[in-house]
């Protein structure tokens, strides 16, 4: 069976169909490495956060039943420590997608026979100039051999002029923005400094009253400034939300999903 990609909504669906899967995850495992680039677009040293999780072929119901570890299961101390010694062997400079593949692969390993499906995720922290960090997700599901590639910009901060009232057509509000390129292109993983840089222009220089209008114009810069016709098959999930909106709730929050590729001219994948 030839390998696809596909969307993580799609990818997770995939694996749900097959039944539960219980699953061992290790968050934010932090290694300092030359790995990425920072938010101004240089390979430099950098803090980066691993998080890998793994879905398993069957319950670890032997292990439960003797309180110890065995194969129907993964020794998650162990599992760090395998990953963190494989990343600090690299003596040179290493993209994310090279990064998240060595991740994937000591997972894999470690788990053997027990694995279904993992994903391994690397976020840089200092990856964004106005966000919490960017971050690439490599999701494979062995089963079906599909894969998800998500390259992410976390809770952006932008003020701009939005609101359909009169005082909010007076000055800027802040808006949080987070924003998912799905089936992301592998040349796409270090590139978020420019995508964010697009993004940000976008959003600033924008004057609308809606949410709704706003988003669909940042996919359009989008398309126009940053994607290419060899994105073709990419989508762009983006969410905004307008923290000073509502005075009893956190924010209202507009989130859309759109093909790189206007549907019309051909787009691809689930």
């Amino acid at each position: 069976m030839p390998s696809t990609v596909v969307r993580s909504d799609v990818w997770q669906a995939r694996l749900a169909e097959q039944g539960t899967s219980d699953r061992i995850s290790v968050r934010n495992l932090q290694i300092l490495l030359s790995a990425g680039v920072d938010a101004w677009g240089r390979e430099k040293q950098q803090p980066v956060l691993v998080t890998i999780t793994l879905h398993l072929k069957k319950p670890f119901d032997s292990a439960a039943e003797a309180d110890a570890l065995d194969s129907s299961t993964v020794h998650y101390g162990k599992l760090s420590k395998s990953i963190l010694e494989r990343l600090r062997a690299n003596d040179s400079h290493v993209t994310t997608l090279a990064l998240t593949g060595q991740v994937a692969q000591v997972s894999a390993d470690m788990a053997d026979n027990a694995l279904r499906a993992l994903t391994a995720e690397v976020f840089y922290p200092k990856g964004s100039m106005l966000g919490d960090g960017a971050g690439w997700s490599w999701s494979y599901y062995h089963l079906e051999k599909s894969f998800s590639k998500v390259l992410h910009l976390r809770n952006v901060r932008v003020p701009c002029l939005i609101g359909v009232n009169a005082n909010e057509r007076l000055q800027k509000q802040p808006l949080i923005i987070n924003l998912w390129i799905e089936c992301a292109k592998d040349h796409r993983c270090d590139q978020y400094p420019a995508l964010e840089g697009v993004l940000v222009k976008a959003v600033s220089d924008s004057s609308f009253e809606t949410l709704e209008s706003l988003l669909t114009f940042v996919v359009l810069e989008l398309r126009e400034k940053f994607f290419t016709k060899d994105d073709e098959g990419s989508y762009i999930r983006l969410r905004v939300e307008k923290p000073m909106a509502v005075p009893l709730a956190d924010a209202p929050v507009i989130e859309i999903l759109r093909p790189v590729i206007p549907e019309h001219r051909g787009a691809g994948n689930n």
